[in-house]
């Protein structure tokens, strides 16, 4: 009886001791604990339900363990300040969603004593199949993927340039099934595999980056500016019950050049700001040029004058005789006056087609006018309305009366190869694996995070970019509204950071531009997708055969 009491409490410290070094296991918590969850975490909470006499009872605490996994994981989409209590429903469904999956891949050798490679390989090729398949609902939720317990050091991310973040999900799986049946098997071969498989991760990262070390070192570097404004939604943009919050938009460029001014920076490479970086749309003719030119006056002296843009279309416009200018204006002159290109997020109304998008604008010294990348990926009812339904909703709860249009391909700017993304696309390794195969030498992303303020995503956001980087080899220089703005060398490795969400300035970094092709950038997704559909379709012409 002793025995007995023994063995449930022992189970019981593994079911709590699994959810506390799993839910807390990404970055974004405690990111040391991603080693202890990648070889142990899942193995710990699978050998405390194992021996159970009822499959359902295993099923059901499956369900329950992951569920509030997934709550502390995803607890951002809690934030109902701007979203309205509406993202609980969406909150609540994600978790029910995600925890049914991982019940039925804890099902599929739960009901079974019997553990054998075969099985182990199928329950992590259907895991993974589960996550990839996210990306399909909707616009996709490409967040918090279980690879991420790989994420928090750059050496063991580097298995993401050969299996991107699905494959990472593969291998947490598969290695922590491999601890389980080493215990059930009482096998010390099996152990053994499963040693070298926890820390193979960290050598072959080790002996990656090696290879790899001396051309980082003689590689090009440019001199970037990124600028973090830390305004909120109502600070930014005119807001209903917040107009005392509201900053003018005069005074919001005029931030924005203080802060670039704060350096003395002759040879400045590129300028960045984040999404929808002002209020008004791009070509919105919103400013006296007078005040503008006096602005300018003031901080560059008489001699600006001259490297102004001329007053046209699209830059300015005439009303009554009176000169009003744009942020486009404001945009190409700041370009002009440091000789940098600039990269910057502003909405845009494309009056031709009568469309509107939300777009990264491109400045260069030798173009007369700019160059524009147009959102892919779409954030549902914050940006577009996926169901017809739902209009009459967004327009009363949110005052969204009408949908940005999705842009069509990832492009390419500059001499430099610069290819664009804008906050959300990040996420998604598939376009921006496309970005990379169409010439792409560095990421360059414009984000704002602000919407789920004093939360956990814009670290978590963060922590895929970094992924990004390291699956295709490739830099990436990313300027937020509110955090985490950064530049991250192709490893994964951050040169420099603002971790702060209300920390407003400007970020003067020294970019390294070493790329490097990788057989993720290669392959993509596909490779590991095809292997796990490989494994479950012999996995079931096997059993076929024995029935």
């Amino acid at each position: 009886m002793d025995q007995k009491k023994s063995r449930i409490y022992l189970n019981f410290s593994f079911f709590i001791l699994s959810f506390l070094i799993v839910a807390f296991s990404l970055p974004a918590w405690i990111g040391s604990l991603g080693p202890i969850a990648s070889c142990l975490g899942y193995f710990l909470f699978w050998h405390s339900i194992y021996r159970l006499n009822s499959t359902k009872l295993k099923v059901l605490l499956s369900f329950i363990w992951f569920f509030f996994v997934q709550a502390i994981w995803l607890s951002w989409l809690t934030s109902t300040e701007y979203q309205g209590k509406l993202i609980l429903l969406v909150y609540a469904f994600i978790l029910c969603l995600f925890a049914i999956e991982f019940s039925i891949v804890s099902y599929l050798f739960l009901r079974s004593k019997k553990l054998n490679f075969h099985k182990i390989f199928l329950v992590a090729s259907i895991w993974t199949i589960f996550e990839w398949s996210r990306l399909f609902i909707m616009c996709g939720f490409p967040f918090n993927q279980v690879g991420m317990a790989l994420s928090n050091y750059h050496i063991s991310m580097q298995l993401a340039s050969i299996i991107g973040i699905y494959g990472l999900s593969f291998y947490v799986i598969f290695v922590n099934l491999t601890a389980l049946k080493a215990v059930l098997d009482k096998s010390l071969k099996i152990g053994i595999l499963w040693v070298i498989l926890a820390f193979f991760p960290y050598l072959y990262g080790y002996f990656h980056e090696k290879i790899y070390e001396k051309k980082f070192e003689l590689s090009n570097n440019i001199n970037v500016c990124l600028v973090q404004t830390a305004l909120l939604h109502e600070e930014k943009i005119l807001t209903e019950n917040h107009f005392d919050k509201f900053v003018s938009p005069m005074y919001q460029w005029q931030r924005i050049i203080n802060f670039i001014n704060q350096k003395d920076l002759d040879d400045l490479d590129l300028i960045v700001l984040p999404e929808v970086a002002l209020p008004f749309s791009a070509n919105d003719h919103f400013y006296p040029f007078e005040k503008v030119q006096s602005l300018f006056q003031h901080k560059f002296g008489v001699d600006v004058l001259s490297k102004l843009p001329i007053l046209k279309e699209p830059f300015a416009r005439k009303y009554q005789d009176i000169w009003y200018v744009s942020n486009s204006y404001f945009a190409k002159a700041l370009s002009n006056i440091y000789q940098s290109e600039i990269a910057i997020g502003f909405t845009d109304f494309d009056q031709k087609i009568d469309k509107s998008y939300n777009a990264a604008f491109y400045f260069s010294p030798k173009l007369d006018t700019y160059k524009r990348y147009e959102k892919q990926v779409l954030v549902p009812m914050g940006e577009y309305i996926p169901f017809s339904f739902l209009a009459k909703i967004a327009l009363e709860k949110y005052g969204i009366a009408s949908s940005f249009t999705k842009g069509e391909e990832s492009k390419i700017f500059s001499d430099k190869n610069y290819s664009f993304s804008i906050c959300y696309e990040e996420t998604y390794s598939n376009i921006m694996r496309k970005a990379k195969n169409k010439g792409a030498k560095c990421f360059v992303n414009l984000t704002n995070d602000g919407y789920f303020h004093r939360s956990k995503l814009f670290k978590q956001h963060f922590d895929h970019a970094k992924v990004r980087a390291v699956e295709n080899g490739i830099p990436l220089i990313r300027a937020c509204n509110t955090g985490v703005t950064a530049v991250i060398d192709s490893f994964g490795r951050v040169i420099d950071a603002i971790y702060e969400e209300d920390e407003a300035k400007a970020l003067f970094v020294k970019t390294p531009l070493f790329s490097y092709k990788t057989i993720y950038s290669l392959f993509g997704d596909y490779l590991v997708i095809f292997f796990s559909f490989l494994v479950i379709i012999s996995y079931y012409i096997k059993r076929k055969k024995y029935i």
